[in-house]
């Protein structure tokens, strides 16, 4: 059964706000359930193999070995502890020529990297802003916990919200979309010459359309958007803030065009940090900030931005 923990209650997440999305909702958290559903019924639910957490702490390694013919499994677990000792089994099998395909969050990634700790401690990365400049947060993410960590980013000194009215991307006139560009894009330079860090968000009403493919070509709209304000900040932030998981996604492939970025940890846990190259060439070894959009409480933005502004303010 998947939950996510919803203000510290464990909510089974089909009656969390993410199971009514419009394009990648679901009426089910128990996953073998789940992946029925979203293979339209191609793998039944009674197909779907169970490793339990009995299974996972007393050991997996027999258990992998014997998975053939792209059997599909759902796994268990409630703690990080519990993932390591799994990617432990899932390695040694892999080097036996076993193969497995994952579909998880990003906490089996740090079990199989097998993650050292981090250089530097999560309230010490402010060391990794370049010369203390001011940074740019971009928002795409419209959830909920979202807007709310939103709000409370905007109550903090040296933040400027600079919305977009998405909206206007309805007018899908060349005209109109430069227009709006260019507006953004001078907000976000009166904002940086006055010292402080633009916060670049999205509308957050959520439109309506006929059917998933508009919306899915409107999403594309405002990503695409998005990506021209990343290409035309001002060469010398800080930092940059990206949330959202798909929103971080495009900064990282498109608005920075990155192939390589090293991680330099985690800001906040599931709040990951990498650095560009320092031969990009606009953003030389700019600290970028990976915020999924359904991560943190209500304070966990506005922490992140006091973590990597904290030098400044303090000089201030």
């Amino acid at each position: 059964m998947h939950y996510l923990n919803v203000n510290g209650v464990d909510t089974p997440v089909h009656e969390t706000e993410f199971a009514r999305d419009s394009v990648f909702g679901y009426s089910h958290s128990y996953l073998p359930d789940y992946v029925e559903e979203k293979t339209k019924g191609l793998i039944k639910s009674k197909q779907v193999d169970r490793v339990l957490l009995t299974d996972i702490r007393q050991g997996t390694l027999n258990r992998l070995m014997q998975l053939h013919h792209n059997q599909c499994c759902v796994v268990d677990a409630e703690i990080q502890d519990d993932l390591d000792c799994f990617a432990a089994d899932v390695l040694a099998a892999a080097s036996q020529g076993k193969r497995f395909l994952f579909r998880s969050a990003a906490s089996l990634l740090t079990a199989l990297a097998d993650l050292p700790p981090q250089p530097i401690a999560p309230e010490e990365m402010a060391q990794y802003v370049r010369d203390g400049k001011p940074g740019a947060i971009i928002v795409g993410s419209h959830v909920r916990k979202t807007t709310e960590q939103l709000q409370h980013l905007l109550q903090q000194t040296g933040v400027v919200g600079l919305e977009i009215e998405v909206a206007r991307l309805l007018d899908q006139s060349t005209d109109s979309r430069s227009r709006l560009l260019a507006e953004v894009v001078e907000q976000i330079n009166q904002v940086h010459r006055s010292g402080k860090t633009p916060a670049i968000y999205t509308s957050r009403q959520e439109l309506t359309f006929d059917n998933v493919q508009t919306r899915l070509d409107f999403g594309e709209a405002v990503s695409t958007l998005l990506m021209d304000v990343i290409r035309h900040l001002p060469d010398d932030i800080g930092f940059l803030i990206s949330k959202g998981g798909i929103t971080s996604n495009d900064t990282l492939s498109t608005g920075l065009a990155l192939r390589t970025a090293r991680l330099l940890g985690q800001v906040l846990p599931g709040v990951s940090m990498v650095r560009s190259p320092a031969n990009h060439p606009q953003f030389p070894d700019l600290p970028i900030v990976l915020f999924p959009g359904n991560v943190g409480d209500a304070d966990a933005l506005a922490i992140t931005y006091q973590r990597l502004a904290y030098r400044r303010n303090a000089e201030s």
